[in-house]
């Protein structure tokens, strides 16, 4: 895995929370994760010690088996396993003739469908689900199938929302947005999620892609998608 010496203080404890990650909670001891991982069973043994002591991972006694799990409350758990999910899902998809993520033009079409239905909440959902795929697709080097520029939702709000999300997304990943997405302020402030408590909320959490536009978008919209 790329960037694992940042992450990670050995390969022994990288392995080892990999194969935690990726298999069941309350599935795994250490003996299975030597055998897995195929490091020495001491070496095993003490990055799990090491791990529990650190209250990152739970060891619960099942007679004479103590069986692991992970406490994805710590943000280190939290980051290690969007970290391997993401690269479990590269991996398996790098081969494979199928798209499972949707172009910039598909998304567009199908938010000018739900809000011609009166959804709006579904086509926020539209919004975030896609552009929370960029870096996967990103990994697939096919970025350039799936930011392409898109027709208009039929609002000119929409088409904005989209443009900044995208802009935020790329901004996160470290890379440049296309220049589709470069856009003029709204003529009017505009709150997608609806005004009075949540308002107030939005405007201390809009990313500054959005706020630049007169959209006030709560971030929290984008991981709670």
């Amino acid at each position: 895995m790329a960037g694992s010496t940042v992450l990670f203080r050995t390969d022994v404890q990288r392995d080892v929370l990999r194969d935690l990650v990726l298999s069941g909670d309350g599935t795994r001891t250490a003996a299975d994760l030597a055998r897995s991982t195929g490091h020495p069973a001491s070496s095993v043994a003490r990055e799990v010690g090491r791990l529990v002591d650190a209250h990152v991972v739970r060891a619960t006694p099942r007679g004479r088996r103590r069986l692991l799990s992970v406490d994805y409350a710590d943000p280190f758990m939290a980051a290690v396993r969007d970290a391997f999910t993401a690269a479990s899902t590269i991996e398996a998809e790098r081969d494979r003739d199928v798209r499972w993520w949707l172009t910039l033009p598909e998304v567009a079409e199908r938010v000018r469908d739900a809000l011609n239905d009166r959804d709006a909440a579904w086509a926020s959902r539209l919004v975030c689900d896609s552009v929370n795929q960029v870096p996967l697709v990103a990994a697939l080097d096919r970025l350039d199938v799936m930011l392409a520029a898109p027709d208009s939702t039929g609002d000119d709000r929409w088409d904005a929302l989209l443009a900044g999300a995208v802009r935020y997304r790329m901004r996160l990943l470290g890379r440049g947005a296309p220049a589709w997405t470069e856009r003029e302020p709204l003529a009017a402030w505009w709150w997608p999620s609806g005004r009075g408590a949540r308002a107030v909320m939005a405007m201390q959490n809009t990313p500054p892609e959005l706020s630049r536009l007169g959209i006030w978008f709560d971030a929290r919209n984008f991981t709670g998608a």
